[in-house]
């Protein structure tokens, strides 16, 4: 019912039928005086009546419809090859599978973040099975501590098969429970308990992993399950543990993840993943979380290791990634994440990195093609319609722009239903609101991002995108002056091109080049 009338907003049709029942009582008012002095017999007031009565549902049909546009008038048809996730949306694909974070059953109720990375490394076993579609991992820990019902959860998710479990751990042992259900029927196909020695982590996981196999009838063929990259069980124990704080994102537990990784990474300096996500979490830091050159500097040679231990494997192409963008390097990320997509085709995270920074380097069709694949490889990814839309406009693809604004839209909603207090879905769909005539809404959304994270220069840098998009160039400005750091970026945002000619644009432009270092990009 919440989606239904989301649906009645977006189309405008409250709008029009709040408008349709004021004129209709201003003509009413009208014809009360006018036609008794014209001699207009009594009931040609009553056949106005009746007239606006039989017109209101039509209006609002049309409403639904069609939308006025700058272009004219345009149905609101969905583009040809596309739709717009649903969350009761029918379970089109039988070789699908979610997992479900698995509680923390122990005692002392202190393995939460073991049990968050665990839940993790299943879903990468999962993502690399051929034919297998895997909910994401924001979409599936969205759940976690939901009071909800299995099938409820798998139409959420858009899958046909849930796993679930729970972990308890005490010393060093553990005992893991799983079972998969099938959601059509809310049927176990497969349950078991393991009730080993931490040591068995490993056995644990691949038994999971080839369980699934056989019970859905799929076949690795030339793929092979991915290994944990170390047999030293303390570190792996770290490294879990790390991923569990990892995957909040503030700063506080960013600073633990680092912790546990440099300890996994002492434990087995060969352990690959413990490498790449120490240098993920310390270019995390330098992004978004306040770090500098010691940040920056550290993540590059975690990236640096992980390479020298395994120069063809798409996890330490990733790390060097997120390190190049750490470091402004953006060339040499762009490198990085071409080489993740050729060793892991299905890997979402490298075709969101290149759409980004394809729109960074001015490559509209370039942008456009990564976005795209990202979005069908993540059917709950909102950060890549709401991207992709600037590609669109500077190209003047105006039917696939409104699309995709309306696509971004509807996919930030419903991310936010699940992480009410993320800025970035609501300051990357404010300027979609734009696209699509909702000056009022864009507003709100934008500021709420501001009242969420007002010192985030994230979130500065694209509600000054917003404001630029809506002609209050000064305060577009303001936010700028605060924000990113990126010359190269900031050139190249066509959201920012009503800016250009501006005098403190210029001026902000100059001092961005007097602080880079020789060479960079």
């Amino acid at each position: 019912m919440k989606a239904f009338f989301n649906e009645l907003r977006k189309r405008h049709v409250v709008k029009v039928a709040i408008a349709y029942l004021v004129a209709a009582w201003v003509v009413l008012q009208l014809a009360d005086v006018i036609f008794p002095a014209l001699g207009l017999p009594e009931w040609s007031i009553t056949l106005v009546l009746a007239l606006l009565a039989i017109g209101f549902p039509a209006a609002l049909i049309i409403s639904w419809v069609f939308d006025v546009t700058p272009d004219g008038i345009q149905r609101t048809d969905e583009a040809p090859g596309e739709t717009t996730p649903s969350r009761a949306a029918p379970l089109a694909n039988e070789k699908s599978i979610a997992v479900l974070p698995f509680p923390d059953m122990s005692a002392e109720q202190d393995q939460g973040h073991f049990c968050d990375g665990l839940t993790e490394e299943l879903l990468n076993v999962f993502t690399t099975i051929p034919g297998l579609r895997v909910a994401s991992r924001t979409s599936c820990f969205a759940l976690k501590g939901k009071d909800i019902d299995l099938p409820s959860a798998a139409a959420r998710l858009g899958v046909a098969h849930v796993l679930e479990g729970s972990v308890r751990k005490a010393g060093n042992r553990v005992r893991i429970t799983a079972q998969l259900i099938e959601a059509s029927t809310d049927s176990h196909l497969w349950s078991e308990t393991y009730d080993r020695e931490l040591d068995d982590i490993f056995a644990i996981q691949d038994d999971i992993a080839e369980r699934i196999l056989n019970v859905l009838k799929l076949k690795l063929g030339d793929v092979s399950l991915p290994g944990p990259t170390t047999h030293n069980v303390r570190a792996y124990e770290y490294y879990l543990r790390g991923r569990g704080y990892l995957m909040t994102f503030s700063q506080k537990d960013n600073e633990r993840a680092i912790e546990l990784f440099k300890k996994a990474a002492g434990s087995d300096p060969e352990f690959l993943r413990a490498w790449s996500s120490l240098a993920e979490a310390y270019a995390s830091r330098a992004i978004f979380l306040g770090g500098g050159d010691i940040e920056r500097q550290a993540a590059m040679q975690a990236s640096e290791k992980a390479i020298q231990i395994e120069p063809d494997h798409a996890q330490s192409h990733l790390a060097r990634g997120y390190a190049h963008l750490a470091n402004s390097q953006y060339e040499q990320a762009h490198q990085d994440f071409l080489r993740v997509a050729e060793l892991a085709p299905k890997k979402f995270e490298a075709y969101y990195q290149l759409g980004r920074l394809a729109q960074h380097q001015g490559d509209t069709a370039g942008a456009i093609e990564n976005f795209t694949r990202a979005m069908e490889l993540n059917p709950y990814d909102y950060e890549s319609p709401c991207l992709v839309v600037a590609s669109y406009q500077k190209a003047g693809d105006e039917v696939a722009l409104r699309h995709y604004a309306r696509v971004g839209i509807e996919r930030a909603r419903q991310h936010l239903e699940d992480y009410p207090d993320n800025p970035r879905a609501y300051y990357l769909a404010a300027t979609a609101f734009l696209i699509l005539d909702q000056p009022v809404e864009g507003l709100e959304w934008a500021e709420k991002a501001l009242s969420l994270a007002p010192d985030d220069p994230s979130t500065r840098y694209n509600v000054a995108c917003f404001f630029a998009q809506a002609g209050e160039i000064d305060r577009a400005l303001d936010l700028l002056e605060n924000s990113i750091f990126s010359r190269a970026w900031i050139e190249n945002d066509p959201e920012l091109d009503p800016l250009r000619n501006h005098p403190r644009y210029t001026a902000l432009i100059e001092s961005l080049r007097l602080r880079e270092p020789p060479g960079q990009n």
